[in-house]
């Protein structure tokens, strides 16, 4: 019976490992997966699982990874993959808010994945770029950072990582993070995030800066409805909503800025807006997910997010540009999709803005 057990385990063993190395291929050529549930039916539909092992590998709560048939152990869980897993949290309702959810088949915002950092790979900031006085160079083997899920993927239909800590420069220990300035640093803003994000691409996943669409997914402000509803613009700053028209003259645009500083007409329609989430004046963006909450907004006062997405404002004696923000104020968390950051920041005695891996 023993050898009949073993025989049989053999054979389960060499069926998930073709499976695995048939997903893979998949992966590469953009083919279709076998998911862990395909598997298992199929081996029981050829008599090779038992209902225990059957029922020990698909239960509900707590699904069982490795079966032992014969002595020999077979891995079922690298069938899973973390989309399957995100997306049965969801199916399931499961936001995992408090952090206690002990379901196996559970992903949720906030989790840490084992993404393999890349061990090697320099990327250069270059200051005719970012409007700094010198080169910025980020290093991988100096960053050695850990990862969170974000959320999935709408136009991949992948997880969206993000690193739990800043990356840092070589500038100096006391000063490590990124520096973008004026004009140069907002026209330039998205090429020099993505390409230094860039060095964490492999194999598994292509590594690009956050930006505001990241950050409205998970608090839910996705359409223009929403966006008007929560919209702090109009009211503190006596600005024209969202999707409003406009035309000024003798404004600057960051081209016009750096030809010579020359005044143009500058119109469209109004693409900015800025709201608070979980606190500060009504209307307020109600994000119920505690750990989403701390992941984007509990360190902003230490370390906090490059949105990369430009952006401008100007006043009656100047005009500024650089890229958004996610930041704390008396009001609460504020998120500033397009809202002149370089300004708000030096107004509460700061200068200086943290960036962001992924």
């Amino acid at each position: 019976m023993q050898a009949k057990d073993a025989t049989r385990g053999g054979e389960v063993r060499e069926y998930v490992e073709m499976a695995l190395v048939e997903n893979t291929m998949a992966d590469n050529t953009n083919g279709i997966r076998r998911t862990r549930e395909e598997v298992i039916a199929e081996l029981e539909a050829q008599g090779k699982l038992t209902a225990e092992e059957i029922g020990k590998l698909t239960d509900e709560e707590n699904p069982v990874d490795v079966i032992t048939i014969g002595g020999i152990e077979i891995n079922f869980g690298e069938l899973f993959t973390l989309v399957d897993m995100y997306d049965k949290a969801i199916a399931d309702n499961c936001i995992n808010e408090d952090g206690t959810c002990t379901n196996k088949r559970h992903l949720h915002i906030g989790d840490y994945v084992d993404y393999k950092n890349p061990t090697s790979g320099v990327k250069t900031a270059e200051k005719e770029k970012t409007g700094y006085t010198s080169n910025q160079v980020y290093e991988a083997s100096k960053n050695q950072l850990n990862w969170r899920v974000l959320g999935k993927d709408n136009t991949t239909g992948g997880i969206k990582l993000i690193s739990g800590r800043p990356m840092k420069s070589n500038n100096s220990a006391t000063d490590p993070y990124l520096h973008l300035y004026g004009a140069k640093g907002y026209l330039n803003s998205e090429t020099v995030l993505n390409d230094l994000c860039s060095l964490y691409t492999t194999q598994y996943g292509t590594a690009r800066s956050v930006n505001r669409d990241d950050i409205n997914e998970i608090t839910g402000i996705t359409t223009e409805e929403k966006i008007k509803e929560y919209n702090k613009g109009p009211s503190w700053w006596g600005s024209k909503q969202y999707g409003e028209a406009y035309s000024f003259e003798n404004h600057y645009t960051p081209q016009s800025w750096l030809n010579g500083k020359q005044q143009t007409t500058v119109s469209g329609a109004v693409n900015a807006y800025v709201y608070n989430v979980n606190s500060g004046d009504e209307p307020i963006v109600n994000l119920a997910n505690e750990r989403a909450y701390k992941m984007l907004f509990g360190n902003v006062d230490k370390a906090c997010y490059w949105l990369n997405t430009p952006m401008i404002n100007a006043f009656s004696g100047n005009a500024d540009f650089c890229i958004g923000g996610v930041v704390k104020s008396e009001k609460g968390v504020i998120v500033l999709p397009r809202h002149l950051i370089e300004s708000v920041w030096r107004n509460w005695g700061r200068t200086k803005w943290p960036e962001y891996a992924l």
